[in-house]
C-alpha cells in the first residue's frame, strides 16, 4: 500500500492486485457497472467535448472517492496534481494482469492446493465439478464475478480431503474467501482457464473416439 496525505488524512492506496481483497474490487465493478455507457465522441463537435469532458471528471471524482474512503466534496477539494497521482497509482486495475502458475495459497493460516494433474488422473465427480466450473465462468464473462470465490472453494482443497466437499463446507469456504487478495484470485482464475482448455481437448477427443466405431460400421457396409 502507499500512502498519501488528503485535505490532512493519511489514506493507504494499493499498488498492485495483492493489496485488493476480492470484496473490494466486487463493490468496485458494481460502482463502475453503473457509469453511464459512453456513445462514440465526434471530436469536432465542442460542446459534446465538454460534456463527455464533465462526464468523465464526474465519474474519476466517484473513483477517487470509493478508493479514498472520502466523500466526493472533500475529493473535489484535492490539488488537481495529487488526484492525477492517485489516478496514475491505480491505473493498474485497468491493465490486464499477468497471472503466475500458482500451485498452492495460503488463507488465515491454513494451506489450499489446486489440482496440478489438471483432471488427468481424476474421478468422474471431481470432472462433473469441473463441468459444473465451466458453466459457472459464463457468469464471470457476463460480469457476474460473485462466483470467483466459489469456484476456488470447490476446487482448492486442504491436505487431506476428499474431491468432493460437502455444499456447507463450499458455501462456508465461498463466503470467507471474499477476503482473498485479487492477485490470488486472478492466478487461480487463469488455473481455471486452463482446466476449461483441458475440459473441451478432453470432449473433442471423446467425440472422436466415439465417431471411429460409426465410420468402421460404415466402411462395412459399403
Amino acid at each position: 500500500m502507499k500512502s498519501f496525505i488528503l485535505n490532512d488524512v493519511e489514506v493507504n492506496l494499493p499498488e498492485d492486485w495483492a493489496d485488493i481483497k476480492f470484496n473490494k474490487f466486487l463493490e468496485f465493478t458494481k460502482l463502475i457497472g453503473a457509469f453511464d455507457k459512453r456513445d462514440e465522441l465526434d471530436s469536432s463537435n465542442e460542446v459534446a467535448v465538454w460534456e463527455r469532458t464533465l462526464d468523465d471528471l464526474q465519474d474519476s471524482t466517484k473513483v477517487l472517492s470509493f478508493w479514498c474512503g472520502m466523500s466526493e466534496n472533500e475529493i473535489s477539494m484535492i490539488d488537481l496534481d495529487l488526484a492525477t497521482e492517485i489516478m496514475n497509482q491505480l491505473s493498474f486495475i485497468n491493465e490486464a494482469y499477468e497471472p503466475i502458475a500458482l500451485k498452492d495459497f495460503t488463507f488465515e493460516g491454513e494451506k489450499y492446493n489446486l489440482p496440478q494433474d489438471l483432471m488427468a488422473d481424476s474421478s468422474f465427480g471431481r470432472y462433473v465439478e469441473a463441468e459444473q466450473l465451466e458453466l459457472q465462468s459464463n457468469l464471470i464473462d457476463e460480469g457476474k464475478i460473485e462466483i470467483l470465490t466459489r469456484q476456488v472453494a470447490i476446487l482448492c482443497k486442504k491436505e487431506g480431503e476428499g474431491e468432493k466437499l460437502d455444499d456447507e463446507v463450499i458455501n462456508k469456504r465461498a463466503e470467507a474467501f471474499k477476503n482473498l487478495d485479487m492477485a490470488t484470485i486472478w492466478d487461480v482464475a487463469f488455473f481455471f482457464s486452463k482446466l476449461e482448455q483441458k475440459l473441451m481437448l478432453n470432449f473433442l477427443i471423446s467425440q472422436a473416439v466415439q465417431e471411429i466405431p460409426k465410420q468402421e460400421l460404415q466402411q462395412k457396409e459399403q
